[in-house]
Order: C-alpha cells, then structure tokens, then sequence
C-alpha cells in the first residue's frame, strides 16, 4: 500500500474512524499529460473539451475502482484533476495504490479571508 499518498489530515481522520465509516474524501489524479489537440484546434473551447476528455479518460479507472468497493463519487473537477468520494475508512489504503491517484485528502471547507 503506497500511504506515502495520504495527507496528514486525512492519516488522522483514518486512525479515529470505524473500518466501516463512510469517509468524504478527495483523489488529485496524475494526468497522463497533455491532452490530444489537434494541429488547427487552437480555438479555447476546443482545448478545453480536450482537456476534460484527457481528464474523464484518467477518472475512469478510478471511479469504478472506488464504486467496486463500495464508494460513492460525489464530485468530479477536471479543471484541477480531482475526485471528491465517500469511501469506507478501511478501503481508503487500497485505492492509493491505483496509478492514476497522486494523492488522497480529506475534504477541506472554504473559509472567508
């Protein structure tokens, strides 16, 4: 198991919670590099779609893997290459090992300046 890729936040909330515990939680994937443009595709709204079919090809994986042990996914942000999911506590340390996950955290409120 790769825990190098848990955040210190998300160490602590593991070491509190029940195996079973539903955790909110959020994947930053690895992008598997630039997205596929083509030559004359220089307009922004081409590269955009580019980018977020770069992005639903690396969440692939990674949202069945979280849905075959029992999570939920909750959010996806192709902008910042993340997944928010509810995951039970004690399947948190295997879905680190997948290749696409970079990282894992707990979710994080927006709080005002």
């Amino acid at each position: 198991m790769d825990t190098a890729k848990i955040k210190s936040k998300l160490v602590t909330k593991l070491e509190n919670a029940e195996a079973s515990d539903l955790l909110e939680v959020i994947f930053q994937l690895k992008s598997s590099g630039e997205p596929h443009v083509a030559p004359n595709a220089q307009s922004r709204a081409e590269k955009i779609v580019a980018m977020k079919e770069a992005f639903n090809q690396d969440a692939a994986p990674v949202e069945e893997a979280i849905r075959q042990v029992g999570g939920e996914i909750t959010g996806r942000a192709w902008i910042n290459q993340t997944l928010r999911a509810r995951v039970p506590a004690q399947k948190v340390k295997d879905l680190c090992d997948l290749k696409k996950v970079a990282a894992v955290d707990t979710t994080h409120p927006l709080e005002a300046e």
